[in-house]
Parts: structure tokens; sequence; C-alpha cells
């Protein structure tokens, strides 16, 4: 495989891995915390310490002046979208999500003191207090959220998915609330997605939305999650996916597998006409691909900021 591409498509798959373990994260009967990647490896012992157990530091209490500036921001985002911003909409339903479900928070927590007695690297004990620190932080913040933060923010996701905001669209698509946590299974708002998620991912796509791209590879290749399971596969536009990739990554294309050999004529024409059409304004080469997390994930797990700017392109 061409190094730039398969650079790309490592990139591509370390986001799909991240939205893969949220959408089954509750389908799992146990979630470990996760680890970064240390120089040194901790020792084989940690999962069975002799030391008794610290006590965790317990939740802090919100700051006032955050928690003021969050509703204060939520309340001059409901304005806007009330009125008619579909960007606004977005941003206040990605923002009342992040509080619609703390049980990733709450399941790192439940492994700190574990995690504080045994003899983890340094690199890696600074790295399970920041995430620790992050998750209380996200559960004080969330205490006083709204009891109905999950039915408002696929509301005002879903108003600006309608509205044509690609980002939107994109999270609405991959079931960033209907999936949030398997429990809204049986609501009017599942059947709505169900209905919509797949022409709006589409739509995504033919807006330039980029992280659309790679969704819809997998759904035209297998059924491995509940939005690839509402499109048909489809082999030909599975290859033309591949050779955009390449083609925007500006590195030539990895043969075709000996079973799509014939396909490849149409895939070839289908990603010319994909790039001319949608893709036009992206500039190539493409070295990096944009990570695109569930609200209440990026707040644990994603770069400082990455909450402030959804929705913001």
């Amino acid at each position: 495989m061409n190094p730039g591409t398969r650079g790309l498509l490592a990139a591509v798959a370390a986001a799909a891995i991240a939205v893969s373990g949220w959408q089954w994260w509750r389908a799992r009967e146990a979630v470990h915390a996760p680890t970064p990647a240390p120089a040194a490896s901790a020792p084989a012992d940690i999962a069975a310490p002799t030391a008794a157990a610290p006590i965790a530091r317990p939740a802090r209490p919100p700051d006032p002046a955050q928690a003021g500036y969050r509703q204060r921001r939520q309340d001059e985002l409901r304005q806007r979208a009330d009125a008619g911003d579909s960007r606004a909409a977005c941003q206040l339903g990605v923002d009342l999500l992040r509080c619609a479900d703390t049980s990733a928070a709450q399941q790192l927590l439940a492994g700190a003191e574990q995690n504080a007695s045994a003899g983890l690297a340094p690199e890696q004990r600074a790295y399970m207090t920041r995430m620790e620190d992050r998750a209380r932080q996200l559960i004080a913040e969330c205490r006083d959220a709204r009891s109905d933060a999950w039915r408002q923010g696929n509301r005002y996701l879903r108003q600006a998915a309608l509205a044509g905001e690609p980002e939107a669209m994109y999270r609405y698509a991959r079931g960033d609330s209907v999936l949030l946590d398997y429990s809204h299974l049986n609501t009017p708002e599942f059947d709505r997605w169900r209905a919509e998620a797949g022409n709006l991912l589409q739509l995504s796509f033919e807006a330039g939305y980029t992280p659309a791209l790679f969704d819809l590879m997998t759904a035209y290749s297998d059924n491995s999650s509940p939005i690839t399971g509402l499109i048909a596969d489809d082999p030909t536009k599975a290859r033309a996916m591949r050779l955009l990739v390449a083609r925007l990554s500006g590195n030539p294309a990895d043969p075709p597998a000996s079973r799509d050999a014939t396909l490849e004529p149409a895939a070839a024409a289908l990603a010319a006409q994909w790039q001319r059409d949608y893709f036009a304004a992206v500039k190539t080469p493409l070295q990096r691909m944009p990570r695109v997390m569930p609200a209440s994930f990026a707040a644990l797990y994603g770069e400082e900021g990455s909450e402030a700017s959804a929705c913001s392109q």
C-alpha cells in the first residue's frame, strides 16, 4: 500500500474505532478505561496491587463562573436557533447532548482507585490523572443539566441537519443522539432517525464534509454499525470511495482486489466525478482527517477546545 494512503487510512481507522466503540458502548458487559500509548509498559501485576487503594478524590463542584457561562451560551444559542440559525442549532444540539449521557466518565472513574494504587509509569499516571480530572469536571458540570437534555439535543441537532448543516447531517445520521445509550430505540425520535439517516449521510457527503466519505465507504462495504446497516452494500461505490481517498491524499491508488478488477472503470469514473462535484474545494494532499467524536466522548477524549469548535465550519 502506498505510504501516504496508508497513513490517511490509518487515521480513518482510528476514527472509525472510536466511533464504533461509542456506538456499541452499552452493548458490552464491561467497559475499561482507556490507556495511553506509553514508552514503557506497565508492570504485569498492576491488576492485583498489595497496597490498600487510596480514596478517590471526590467530584469537585462546578465552577460557578463556568456554569454561568455555559448557561448564557446555551440561552444565546437557543434564541438564535429558534430564529432559524442552523449553525446555532447544531452547536446547541451538541452542547446539550454533552450532558445527556455521562456513563463514559462514570466508568472511567470506577477504575480510578485501582489505577492510583497500581505501579504505573509516571507518564501513564499523569495521563490517567488528567483523564480522571476531566471526568470529574464533566460529571460536576452536568449535575444540574436539563432533565430533557437528550430530547432537546436531538431536536436541535435534527433541526440543523434538516436545514442542511453538513456537520449536523453527519452527526445526526451517525446517531449521536438516538444511539447515545441504546435506551431510545422505542421512541418516535428513533423511528424518524431510521427513516432519515441514510439520506442525510449521503447529503453530508455531497456537501463535501469529508468524514462522511469514510462512513459511506464502510456502509457500502458491510453492515458493521447501525447506520451502515441502513445502506445497501455496493462494491462499486465502496471501491470508488477508496479511490477517492487516494485522490484526495494525492497518492496513487492501490490495485483492486482480483474480485473487484472488473469494477475498476466504473469506480474510477465515480471517484473522479465525486471529487469534481463534491470535494473540489478540498486542498490536496489531505494529510489529516478531523476527529468528530460524540459530544460526551469529546469532553473526555477530545483535544482541548474541540467542544467549542463543534459545528463551527
